[in-house]
């Protein structure tokens, strides 16, 4: 098939841990012999990078660098609000986006056109399929929805979309119900785990050195990973540490990441006394991100919904971590039991109890074998379902059924 798919976010640069799964998903069509053009915004942090897979055209719709607001984590503070910028913006961004995307469709001859996020991107991807007259995907990733939600005029722009889409993919069951709200129509709309790579993420990678991050070699490593904003639930984790490290004092947390709760993060440790617990290492390059799981003991994804109601759809990072055959801490929210079976390939427990999360990981703790078999089912579950390639199969196989026939 000939797909353009229209995001807010990709990767800008190698290594860039912005957005990677709607790259994975990119490449991985192409793989299957599809031909792909990307339309994504610009942002000053694009550099060059060769892929000779995907087309990537990248649009302005600001004069100046820093009023490129749009997309890339940079639409909300926090994950909780829209940045005021985002109102002005959105106008120029959405015509540059539309004018860019009808040019791609129709020099690529599209069949398709694919958006990620419903949000800002499933408008201009609306119109072009409508004066194109070719179909409409669009993948839900969480903020999106929570946007609509909040917002009348935006729920009004996410129910004319979802009326115009012919598939529609979530990525959990509350993504589901919550666009069948906003007028997704329920035979339009598939729930879809999201996958991980096999092949770059494998229980043998080489590990991170634990020395650099100021670990020694008997210590039990927690990793955690992603952007540290309240919806990801690591305060949480932070809390939970005083009852673990009174049992097992050899226990340390690594959390890659960055975000507008880092420094409430540190403060948190050092009032609950776990500051030599928690190593706050910074963003983690995507190039990095294998060797840094790899050097972790246990997983742990401690997502939450945060104040504003807003919540992770599925995380890929908790199946990067299960292709690496880590045994999995995870919290019982979004996308989760989709990939989770508490007590198979991992252990679930409440969003946003650190007792119960602290308790649900000294079970791991004290129990090696249990980590081991925890942690082998979650890598057969990627080799077997949860895989790039199997996930895209079955979203170009619903493409196909809704493509137009000349």
């Amino acid at each position: 098939m000939r797909i353009t798919v229209v995001t807010s976010s990709y990767p800008r640069f190698p290594g860039d841990g912005t957005a990677p799964f709607v790259q994975s998903i990119c490449w991985h069509m192409a793989d299957q012999g599809h031909q792909v053009e990307v339309v994504a915004p610009y942002d000053p942090a694009v550099r060059p990078c060769s892929d000779q897979s995907v087309v990537i055209h990248r649009f302005r719709y600001t004069l100046r660098d820093n009023w490129h607001v749009m997309g890339y984590g940079k639409s909300l503070i926090g994950d909780m609000r829209l940045r005021k910028g985002v109102y002005f913006s959105l106008p120029f961004f959405l015509f540059a986006q539309f004018w860019l995307t009808l040019r791609v469709a129709i020099r690529q001859k599209a069949e398709i056109i694919y958006a990620h996020w419903v949000l800002p991107n499933g408008l201009a991807s609306a119109w072009v399929s409508r004066l194109l007259r070719i179909p409409l995907a669009i993948s839900l990733h969480g903020s999106d929805i929570f946007v609509a939600r909040r917002n009348w005029v935006f729920g009004q722009m996410a129910r004319w979309i979802f009326r115009q889409a012919a598939v529609i993919t979530a990525c959990s069951e509350e993504l589901r119900r919550s666009a069948i709200d906003l007028g997704a129509p329920p035979d339009s709309i598939h729930l879809i785990a999201w996958g991980a790579d096999p092949v770059r993420f494998h229980p043998d990678i080489t590990p991170l050195n634990r020395s650099d991050f100021g670990l020694d070699s008997n210590d039990v490593v927690l990793v955690a990973l992603g952007r540290i904003v309240s919806k990801k639930g690591f305060d949480v984790l932070v809390r939970a540490l005083p009852q673990l490290v009174r049992s097992y004092p050899q226990v340390q947390v690594v959390l890659g990441g960055d975000g507008i709760q880092r420094d409430y993060l540190r403060q948190l440790a050092m009032e609950i006394g776990v500051a030599r617990h928690l190593h706050l290492v910074g963003p983690v390059s995507w190039d990095n991100v294998p060797g840094f799981l790899a050097m972790g003991d246990i997983f742990v994804l401690p997502s939450t919904r945060d104040a504003a109601g807003n919540l992770d759809g599925l995380p890929t990072v908790l199946l990067e971590a299960m292709a690496m055959g880590k045994p999995i801490v995870a919290t019982n929210v979004g996308g989760v039991p989709l990939v989770i079976e508490d007590g198979v390939n991992g252990l679930l427990c409440p969003p946003g109890d650190a007792e119960a999360l602290g308790q649900t990981i000294a079970v791991l703790l004290k129990d090696p074998i249990l980590r081991t078999e925890l942690g082998r089912a979650a890598r057969t579950s990627v080799e077997t379902r949860l895989n790039w390639p199997r996930v895209v199969q079955s979203l170009v196989t619903m493409f196909q059924e809704h493509a137009y026939v000349e």
